[in-house]
């Protein structure tokens, strides 16, 4: 490819080309305003995964809303100015209290304020068995006591305020079509401006986390940006010791992020948590593109000709990075293939952004060294000596490298994988520790899961269905976790010698009514119109293991496909948070090493298509292969397990390997083309294009080390593996790679 007229196109009209550049930029990235953050680990699995269509016939059979859950903590939670403060707040919230959720999006608000005011608002009867007949919390804390004495109240302890009455909810369900996040908004603002006097008043929940992981992450992906930057610029700096080096560096992948986000923005605008690692990521390979091209210019400092000098770093460095960048992209679009939307949204986010690094350090490096006057020093004394070291000990390196693979893959089976939610929150925010506070008070997880079980018509009006599913519920809490079914406890508490006709009765009382189920509501009462179909709630303690959790789903399916349910009956397996959890666990490593075989084949075809050579196409994946041998290795010295967060590494280090081994393989053989040996080729490649590995290296880590700055447990541990790789792939790319260049064969 004749690339003079764009050398001769960057020498002599820069200012131009900065200027063009600059404002097709500007123009793509303002459409980075209409990216937004989703915190849905539902989004993990597919439509058509059975665990979510079970979560979807269930919502769809019983219409179950979202809700939104208000902690409350109190001295006394009978104290009547307690009480009248939780039913303000409840009031501004649900301010059409008979509409059913039509006009304010709120379906009902139940809380141990309302059972009272429910109480007090019933006709006095003789005998002190009803209200006082006023809609109000009265102020007698005598007929507090006795309201709370009564069989409704006494139901809900436990579900609706704990033994010691210091601490209750108000669980605010919402109607299925509500704007989630306007009653949100509203629910706070009423606890700001009429809560907290009496009690500390906490909103949390699903939705509010989950709101709160969206706002969180936003900012998180802002100001990400300085931080790496600051840090990148201390290692240029260091390197370079000029400030031109650093805007040379960074300005590149600035314009790429903008690029890539204004396409983000047009395209594909949902972004996830781990979407905030590919500023980092970006930051830190952009620049690498941006070190190689500054450095191998200056390099050339011999040809006077400003275009010839130009022509020459293209042609050489230029085809490097082009290679780079092909392989890089490839093994971010191995995460394409996964059947996790996240996973598929992150691989595309990472490589367009690759694809515009490249076009922006080919565009601007060039016009900035020129405009800048960029140059720089020759190779320091020390690294020389650090490329004879290398060549000369090149058997003690490969058997130190292969070691330490064997030790490696020796503990492989140690890995572990986890899918904890808590993990991928940020850490700090008050709707996340409420909600674990909430679950620990009340006995049960904040997920919902719950089993679907169908009869024939009538089915549930039988006393030996009853009672089997009683008898499954038994064996389920042997388990140690909570295990709720409205109508099939409510009926088998209040008589425990069944009859039919007690059973239809008891069943009518239950239907419509309002009842609590955790952190779900059922909107239409928990039993079909036929008596044939109805939910049986689980819930397991937020914050375990996946494993353990696993454990836990497996031995509850296990009961339930082992009961038998007269009269037709049928059990569904267990849907929800936490069974949802379990299935994206059991994919992470399928995922992985799907992901992994076919990044490596299309990167090694890439090579072998690109060099026109198997034998260097071969030699160069070298360092991948020792890097991802050892991975293993550090994943379970540093005790940490496959997420979907570090799911995608083992992708990414391909492309930060691949990069590294490809320009020493380029620099070997333009040496061995000007008849230089193999042992100079390898030396000279160590000594030259290693120190820009080991800058680009450097400036990556320091980019990531950003993402330290994220209070989220999974992001740190995946900035901190890939730190560990990426230091490893330096090292193989620069000192085991050109080891395998003086074998015989390659010539």
């Amino acid at each position: 490819m004749n690339i003079k007229p764009i050398a001769k196109l960057f020498v002599q009209r820069p200012k131009t080309v900065l200027l063009v550049f600059t404002i097709i930029t500007l123009i793509i990235g303002l459409q980075a305003t209409n990216v937004y953050m989703s915190s849905n680990l539902n989004n993990f699995l597919p439509r058509d995964d059975p665990v979510i269509q079970l979560w979807i016939k269930i919502d769809k059979e019983f219409q179950i809303g979202s809700t939104i859950i208000i902690y409350v903590e109190a001295d006394d939670l009978r104290d009547p100015d307690v009480l009248k403060e939780m039913d303000r707040v409840s009031s501004k919230i649900n301010t059409f209290e008979n509409d059913k959720g039509m006009q304010d999006g709120v379906y009902s608000v139940r809380s141990i304020a309302s059972l009272i005011k429910e109480e007090n608002s019933k006709p006095y009867i003789v005998g002190g068995l009803g209200g006082t007949g006023k809609n109000k919390i009265p102020d007698d804390e005598n007929l507090i006591t006795r309201y709370l004495a009564r069989t409704i109240a006494q139901e809900a302890k436990g579900l609706l305020f704990t033994n010691t009455y210091k601490v209750g909810i108000i669980i605010i369900q919402l109607e299925r079509d509500a704007d989630f996040k306007e009653v949100l908004d509203r629910t706070k603002n009423a606890v700001e401006k009429s809560g907290n006097y009496y009690a500390e008043m906490t909103v949390t929940g699903t939705i509010a986390m989950q709101y709160a992981i969206q706002e969180d992450s936003m900012k998180n992906l802002l100001y990400i940006f300085p931080i790496a930057l600051v840090f990148i610029s201390i290692v240029i700096f260091l390197f370079h010791r000029t400030i031109k080096g650093i805007i040379i560096a960074f300005l590149p992948p600035a314009f790429a992020l903008g690029l890539t986000f204004g396409v983000l923005g047009l395209v594909q605008p949902e972004l996830t948590f781990i979407s905030i690692s590919v500023v980092a990521l970006l930051l830190g390979l952009g620049v690498d593109y941006s070190i190689h091209l500054m450095n191998r210019f200056s390099e050339e400092h011999t040809i006077e000709d400003k275009i010839d000098r130009m022509e020459k770093t293209l042609k050489s460095t230029g085809k490097a990075i082009f290679l780079s960048m092909v392989t890089t992209i490839i093994g971010f679009s191995s995460l394409m293939i996964s059947s996790m939307s996240p996973m598929i949204a992150f691989g595309f986010a990472c490589a367009i952004g690759i694809l515009f690094c490249f076009i922006s350090s080919i565009i601007l490096v060039p016009c900035l060294v020129l405009v800048l006057k960029f140059e720089k020093n020759g190779v320091s004394s020390s690294w020389k000596k650090f490329a004879r070291f290398a060549v000369e000990n090149k058997k003690r390196i490969v058997t130190i490298a292969g070691f330490f693979v064997v030790m490696s893959l020796i503990v492989m089976p140690l890995v572990k994988t986890d899918v904890n939610y808590i993990e991928l929150a940020p850490k700090g925010i008050p709707e996340i520790e409420k909600l674990q506070e909430y679950s620990k008070e009340f006995g049960g997880g904040s997920n919902f899961n719950a089993f679907l079980i169908e009869t024939d018509p009538q089915g549930f009006t039988y006393p030996e269905v009853i009672n089997a599913i009683y008898d499954m519920e038994e064996k389920i809490r042997e388990q140690g976790v909570s295990v709720y079914s409205p109508i099939i406890d409510s009926i088998k508490e209040a008589n425990d010698i069944l009859e039919r006709k007690s059973i239809i009765d008891k069943i009518n009382d239950f239907v419509g009514i309002d009842e609590v189920l955790f952190d779900m509501i059922a909107k239409e009462g928990l039993i079909d119109e036929d008596f044939s179909k109805t939910l049986v709630i689980v819930s397991i303690p937020v914050g375990i293991g996946v494993e353990e959790t696993e454990v836990l789903v497996n031995k509850i399916n296990n009961i339930a496909e082992a009961t038998y349910i007269p009269h037709n009956g049928r059990i569904s397996e267990l849907t929800g948070q936490d069974a949802v959890n379990v299935a994206i666990n059991k994919k992470l490593t399928d995922e992985q090493i799907r992901s992994l075989i076919i990044a490596l084949l299309l990167v090694l075809a890439a090579l072998i298509i690109i060099f026109n050579s198997s034998i260097y196409g071969f030699l160069t994946i070298i360092p991948v292969g020792f890097v991802l041998m050892w991975e293993p290795g550090f994943l379970v010295g540093l005790d940490i397990p496959l997420s979907v967060v570090t799911i995608s590494i083992a992708s990414i280090m391909i492309g930060i390997g691949i990069d590294y081994g490809v320009h020493i393989t380029q620099r070997v053989r333009e040496e061995l083309a000007k008849g230089r040996s193999k042992n100079d080729a390898t030396r000279i490649a160590i000594e030259k294009t290693g120190l820009s590995l080991v800058e680009a290296a450097s400036t990556t880590i320091a980019g990531l080390i950003a993402i330290y700055f994220v209070n989220i447990p999974a992001l740190q541990q995946f900035g901190l593996v890939v730190i560990v790789m990426t230091a490893l792939s330096c090292v193989a790319a620069a000192l085991i790679l050109p080891i395998f260049y003086e074998l015989k064969y390659v010539k």
